[in-house]
């Protein structure tokens, strides 16, 4: 499907392809999904293999690759909450373990599936690089790993300054830590990829036919879309940035722009200079992240910095660009890698993630068990949308499994407050978060989250 005035390189990868016939009509069905990002098609894909005789249908507002399936960063690794020691300290060591691993193992099924269907993901297991850039920040990464090892957990190895620069050359790295669960996909793709196995499965996807009306019907739902309707004993909300619009969710999420620019292809002189060994996806260790990683093509896509939440919490392709944050992130690459040079940028977009007020995700039932829901990955939903996808089978199938024994599931996480208080304790979050940022830059903050942000953080988004 076309993406008119999009400049999002993961839509260009895809070439033609025509979108899949709306729903008309009237019919039936065991379960219907609203939304066909990664969590609808997941919870499809699983329900399936489950239970094949499940009539499952998916209706989606656009196309598959539309909102945050088919534009973001294209990381699928296992953050959950700011970081795992923040995690941990949270939820307490045997939650965050347990968690932890739920998710871990969602990116290794990702890889196998990817792998046994032959989708062209553009998927490489590479493993996932955090540097550290100021002395608070590799104080971040140390305690990340001491997280880990008390948590029980493996593949995680903290680097000196030189180990890191051998696996990718800045001047301004310091220290690292690798991590082995983590991918890096076309995330375009992927969601194309599951769309079309869902299909093959047997699972009714239809593109074009957004929801108007998810309501209570005698013996099920009915899910209303301007050509045709479904009634269903079982739905599944899987709309993540979207889901704030619905009313039984509202508050429960706050929707956040985030964006992301692209380089032109580099030389091969340029890949050498900056020795990018293993093509890990990389993050820092900063607050508001930057987060990095090569494509298939030869380019580097970076992406973070800010993240914005507008008045109100309205969603429009108007905010799909930001000009000042652009700037900043093309500005901030050549900063950490000077050796490229005047390298060219090609693409800038964003959109809109879905963070809730304890920075994990939301995931349970509401209308009496015939609606479950899961959003609010905080931007890093590659991994827990499958992980989602899992849990909201099991509840569909009325099985309490390790998956539905997850921390936040059928957790009562606090709401977002009305407007303005959400928007004010939004700025006011962004703003002690930013201004950390600038004093560990400075050698200024020990890069410990003082009391005062953690109430805002575990309140406010």
């Amino acid at each position: 499907m076309a993406h008119l005035g999009s400049t999002i390189l993961w839509h260009e990868t895809l070439g033609p392809r025509r979108p899949r016939p709306p729903l008309t009509g009237t019919r039936t069905a065991d379960v219907v999904i609203v939304g066909g990002g990664y969590t609808g098609l997941w919870s499809a894909l699983q329900l399936k293999e489950s239970a094949p005789d499940l009539d499952v249908v998916v209706l989606e507002a656009h196309d598959v690759s539309y909102g945050a399936s088919g534009r973001n960063g294209g990381f699928a690794m296992t953050l959950l909450d700011f970081d795992l020691h923040r995690f941990a300290g949270n939820w307490g060591d045997a939650e965050a373990g347990h968690a932890h691993r739920a998710v871990a193992r969602s990116v290794r099924e990702i890889v196998d599936t990817v792998e046994a269907a032959g989708i062209d993901a553009e998927l490489e297991h590479t493993g996932l690089l955090r540097v550290a850039t100021n002395d608070a920040q590799l104080a971040r990464i140390e305690r990340e790993r001491a997280t880990a090892e008390r948590l029980g957990l493996t593949g995680f190895d903290l680097l000196d300054q030189a180990g890191t620069r051998a696996l990718l050359d800045s001047p301004s790295y310091l220290g690292g830590l690798t991590e082995a669960d983590c991918a890096i996909v076309n995330p375009a793709k992927l969601a194309v990829g599951l769309a079309e196995l869902a299909v093959a499965r047997g699972v009714a996807v239809h593109e074009g036919s957004p929801v108007l009306d998810l309501s209570e019907a005698p013996g099920g739902v009915v899910a209303t879309t301007p050509q045709g309707q479904v009634r269903a004993e079982t739905a599944i909300l899987a709309t993540n940035a979207w889901a704030h619009r619905h009313p039984a969710a509202r508050g429960w999420s706050a929707p956040l722009y985030t964006y992301i620019v692209v380089t032109e292809p580099l030389s091969d002189a340029q890949w050498e200079a900056i020795g990018w060994q293993g093509r890990h996806g990389v993050e820092d260790a900063r607050n508001y992240v930057h987060y990095f990683r090569p494509t298939r093509d030869g380019r580097i896509l970076w992406g973070g910095t800010d993240a914005v939440y507008r008045y109100g919490g309205p969603i429009s392709p108007r905010r799909d660009r930001h000009e000042a944050i652009r700037r900043r992130l093309e500005a901030e690459l050549v900063t950490s890698f000077p050796q490229l040079g005047r390298v060219r940028f090609t693409h800038h977009w964003g959109g809109p993630i879905s963070i809730t007020a304890r920075f994990v995700p939301r995931i349970g039932s509401f209308d009496g068990g015939r609606v479950h829901y899961a959003f609010g990955y905080s931007g890093h939903g590659v991994a827990p949308a499958h992980t989602a996808g899992r849990i909201l089978r099991d509840k569909v199938l009325g099985r309490d499994t390790e998956d539905t024994a997850v921390c936040f599931v059928d957790h009562p996480q606090t709401s977002f407050p009305p407007e303005p208080l959400t928007w004010v304790g939004a700025e006011l979050t962004r703003r002690l978060l930013q201004r950390q940022d600038r004093k560990m830059d400075r050698g200024q903050d020990s890069g410990d989250v003082d009391p005062l942000l953690l109430r805002v953080l575990d309140r406010l988004p």
